[in-house]
């Protein structure tokens, strides 16, 4: 059951949440790679196409938090046909998420046949992930082996927001 309120301009709105007066920081980015990435380092999205509040620097490929909030990133790595591409998304230097294009494969191979061993035809990987930062925890994709596509139409994207702030 939802309990009406009223904010003080007498706008209803949903008890013990923000009413439509609360004030929501804009702060989002979203870049893509535009030059070859084939060498394992932290991938630089150099095209800014939304750069809400200038958190993500260009430069080094790094997002840094100004305020303490829950935040949403994702990502689209596109590698080259025929290749595998593994990667990091990092928080202040930690591994939080780790994709690998070729599937996840158990350790203690060499005691186990692999069916498969050709790599699959394309080489896609995704992020998705929603982490709770605190003012200067930083945010950034390392690309630990493979090559990245790249192109003037964008192939491999980076995108970040804050949800919400914490108080």
């Amino acid at each position: 059951m939802e309990f009406l309120s009223f904010s003080p301009k007498g706008q209803p709105g949903l008890a013990g949440l923000p009413g439509i007066d609360a004030h929501v920081p804009r702060l989002s980015f979203s870049a893509a790679l535009t030059f070859p990435m084939d060498q394992a380092g932290t991938i630089v999205f150099d095209k800014i196409f939304v750069n809400e509040g200038d958190f993500y620097d260009p430069g080094t490929g790094t997002f840094t938090a100004p305020i303490n909030g829950h935040y949403f990133f994702s990502a689209v790595l596109t590698g080259y046909k025929n290749e595998k591409i593994e990667a990091v998304l990092s928080k202040s230097n930690y591994g939080m998420a780790r994709v690998d294009s070729g599937g996840y494969q158990p350790e203690d191979l060499e005691n186990k046949p692999v069916a498969e061993a050709r790599p699959p035809p394309g080489s896609l990987a995704v992020f998705s992930i929603i982490l709770p930062l605190q003012t200067r925890d930083t945010v950034c994709i390392d690309l630990v082996m493979g090559r990245l596509a790249h192109s003037v139409e964008p192939l491999t994207i980076f995108n970040g927001m804050l949800l919400y702030e914490d108080i």
